[in-house]
């Protein structure tokens, strides 16, 4: 029989415990991106590279607030591309990206711009940053998001 040694024990003691601090976890409501808005074509600030830059992945963690609502703590994986026979230069890439969200009737209850800010280094090709926003869905509702181009 092997035994288990005590630093795995002891990182699965600790997993196990904060999975289970989070009491109030709730199922998240349906997040969505429609296939336009899954992949853009964005402008870098400085030498006016195009990049090309894709939703790669999207994950929720979500809560009930005390009205029903639901507050939904989005995780969105992005990659970010650029052609190095263009310029390999360093830049500044603006990812810009709307959400909306629907009630239970699918009426529009609010909608936002925003965007992230992601430093290309000399001789970079690619990044792959994860962008964190929250989003407040009501009780049979959902959520929608998008990358919205500026090329």
């Amino acid at each position: 029989m092997k035994l288990v040694s005590f630093p795995a024990l002891l990182g699965c003691l600790v997993f196990l415990s904060s999975c289970s601090s989070n009491d109030n976890l709730v199922f998240c409501p349906p997040l969505s991106a429609p296939s336009e808005g899954t992949r853009a074509f964005i402008v870098t600030d400085k030498h006016r590279q195009i990049v090309d830059v894709r939703l790669n992945g999207v994950r929720a963690q979500c809560t009930t607030e005390a009205n029903g609502d639901v507050l939904m703590a989005v995780k969105a994986g992005l990659k970010l591309t650029r052609n190095l026979a263009e310029n390999a230069k360093e830049d500044i890439a603006v990812v810009p990206m709307m959400s909306a969200i629907l009630d239970a009737d699918d009426q529009v209850v609010s909608n936002d711009r925003f965007g992230y800010k992601n430093g290309f280094d000399t001789g970079l090709e690619r990044l792959l940053p994860v962008v964190e926003f929250e989003l407040v869905v009501p009780s049979g509702g959902r959520a929608v998001i998008s990358l919205t181009p500026t090329h």
